[in-house]
């Protein structure tokens, strides 16, 4: 019979293992979840707030979509600080209890069903958007494209949810391995190619407005200025292209409990990128709002900043 108190791998060479307080990065994670978490939902309240209290507008579509993006977002979120607070992240296998991997699989499960919920609702509300700022007129096969991507967007992260939900049998073995009889399909296999495939959505939807920005009727300053609020996207992507390159790794590696702390917090961040992006556009008119009068001994100084920045608001201002 297996030792609960036992290691889930042997040590390499020369290294010692330390159960007892074995080396982790725990406060790495809580910080970068928390500031994430921090943004997003204050970048949220900003958006909110330029929307009703100061554009006075009625809620749109992509409003109501975004909140259960929200509550997902904030329940990985809490996923995540239920394993920095017991089992640990970034502990190597031969420093890790075997009674803990439970714990540590069955809230990186609960975890990875949430950012999948996530980005179905968070993806389709900045499509949503999109659609509605760009899309008017007889721009109709940019709306078109907005809304094609959505609903492949949706499916898709629907059908990664079954496969989770469905890749071990029984479904409590993807977090207890000791239940006799019970096996998985690749997981590492699936976790990669879910990877690429987000990475080929986040880039489709990083390219998607650029062209109509770049089409606007004004300056290439201020087409610089505007299309630098939606390239926030490459966050999304980055941490995307990194998901790919920690799951070559992942598929490779032993070290289940190590190399899984990687890709949880590159979901979290992953997802932060997406709201930012949902809330950019937004954002800009509360702030300019706060900035104090220019008197006309300083307009010629600092007249083409903010001639680039009411730019952005003036884009906006009737969509929002």
């Amino acid at each position: 019979m297996t030792d609960p108190n036992g290691l889930v791998l042997p040590p390499p060479k020369s290294v010692e293992s330390n159960l007892d307080n074995p080396p982790d990065g725990n406060d790495l994670v809580h910080g970068l979840t928390s500031f994430f978490l921090a943004i997003s939902l204050i970048l949220l309240l900003i958006r909110a707030y330029a929307k009703t209290a100061y554009m006075k507008n009625r809620p749109t579509l992509e409003d109501y979509v975004i909140l259960p993006a929200i509550g997902t977002y904030i329940a990985g979120c809490i996923f995540v600080y239920r394993v920095a607070a017991t089992s640990g992240f970034f502990v190597h296998g031969w420093d890790f209890r075997l009674k803990n991997l439970s714990w540590f699989y069955y809230n990186l499960f609960l975890g990875t069903i949430m950012y999948l919920a996530t980005m179905i609702f968070l993806k389709t509300a900045i499509l949503l958007e999109w659609a509605r700022i760009f899309g008017t007129g007889g721009r109709k096969t940019f709306r078109w494209t907005c809304y094609i991507i959505a609903v492949v967007n949706s499916i898709y992260y629907v059908f990664n949810i079954i496969l989770e939900c469905t890749s071990c049998t029984p479904r409590a073995y993807y977090w207890d391995k000791t239940i006799p009889g019970g096996h998985c399909s690749n997981g590492a296999v699936l976790a990669l190619t879910s990877a690429v495939i987000n990475l080929l959505l986040d880039v489709a939807m990083l390219v998607l407005p650029q062209g109509m920005i770049w089409r606007l009727n004004m300056s290439t300053k201020k087409r610089v200025g505007v299309s630098t609020v939606f390239i926030i996207g490459l966050l999304g992507c980055t941490c995307a292209a990194l998901r790919i390159a920690f799951g070559v790794v992942y598929i490779s590696s032993d070290d289940y409990t190590y190399q899984l702390s990687k890709q949880s917090i590159l979901c979290i961040a992953e997802s932060a990128g997406g709201f930012i992006v949902f809330c950019a556009p937004a954002v800009s008119k509360p702030v300019m709002f706060l900035v104090p009068p220019v008197h006309d001994s300083d307009r010629n100084r600092v007249g083409d900043h903010i001639e680039i920045r009411c730019s952005r608001v003036a884009l906006f201002s009737k969509e929002f």
